[in-house]
């Protein structure tokens, strides 16, 4: 089976049958960054990939609370598509907003896996502040021309060692809206999660990529402060980690979901 609609402006596509997965992409992108998982997971389950509101082919809206948004419209779908609880997997700003979900649904959450993501985004040091730095880069340069912002992007290393990573940094240039993504940045800035991680027992899966420490040091302390879960570092990675080295996550992620012991 395989299908795809709006709901109340969410466009999310359906693939494959079995128990569900919801798939929440990183800022300015789309359910394209997840294309090696959905063709590989869809053999097995069904997944649901949404471009979050804001984002992609899902409408705009008019508020400073994105995250509220997200979370009513992927509560409301579940309800649309008679979905009782589902495993959820977030890349980077959808990590954030798979977090926010789980705490504020945990019973609609049966498994987490989170992805080059942060629980507490305010800088604690030197590090932490160069990559606030990179946010907020992020932000400024979604303001520039679409064709000026695309050719500065074709040449900027790592990404060009990782061709399917490239080829969504390069397609987030072209569709990102600007508003939206710099509304949906400055919302988290300053989140901090942690402290609601810890009243959480859903077992959850953290992958991160090794080439940026200060990435590392966050996804840790996600893990470090929940009650059931599992923390897993990909080299030779940066995020978004499950398009520079798809077939390591993919394997990580089949072996969690069947409960089996990740790989070494």
């Amino acid at each position: 089976m395989i299908y795809n609609n709006y709901y109340d402006g969410l466009y999310y596509e359906v693939k494959g049958d079995g128990n569900p997965i919801i798939f929440l992409h990183g800022i300015g992108g789309s359910h394209h960054m997840f294309n090696p998982q959905v063709e590989e997971l869809s053999k097995h389950y069904m997944t649901i990939t949404v471009d979050l509101k804001g984002n992609g082919n899902s409408t705009s809206v008019n508020t400073l609370k994105y995250l509220d948004v997200h979370v009513d419209s992927i509560l409301n779908l579940l309800k649309y598509l008679e979905i009782k609880q589902a495993v959820f997997i977030g890349l980077s700003y959808g990590g954030i907003v798979t977090q926010v979900f789980s705490i504020r649904h945990p019973d609609k959450v049966s498994k987490m896996i989170l992805i080059d993501t942060y629980g507490q985004t305010f800088p604690k040091d030197a590090e932490e502040i160069k990559l606030t730095l990179l946010g907020a880069c992020v932000v400024v340069a979604s303001w520039f021309p679409k064709k000026l912002l695309r050719k500065s992007l074709t040449y900027i290393d790592p990404y060009q060692k990782w061709e399917l990573a490239q080829q969504q940094l390069l397609s987030i240039s072209d569709s990102c809206r600007a508003k939206d993504l710099t509304i949906q940045m400055l919302e988290v800035f300053n989140i901090n999660l942690l402290e609601d991680l810890k009243k959480l027992d859903t077992p959850t899966l953290v992958i991160v990529g090794d080439q940026i420490k200060s990435v590392v040091k966050k996804s840790k302390e996600i893990s470090d402060n929940l009650g059931n879960s599992q923390f897993m570092i990909v080299e030779n990675s940066v995020d978004p980690t499950n398009l520079c080295q798809p077939k390591m996550v993919n394997r990580a992620i089949l072996l969690f979901l069947k409960e089996k012991p990740l790989p070494s």
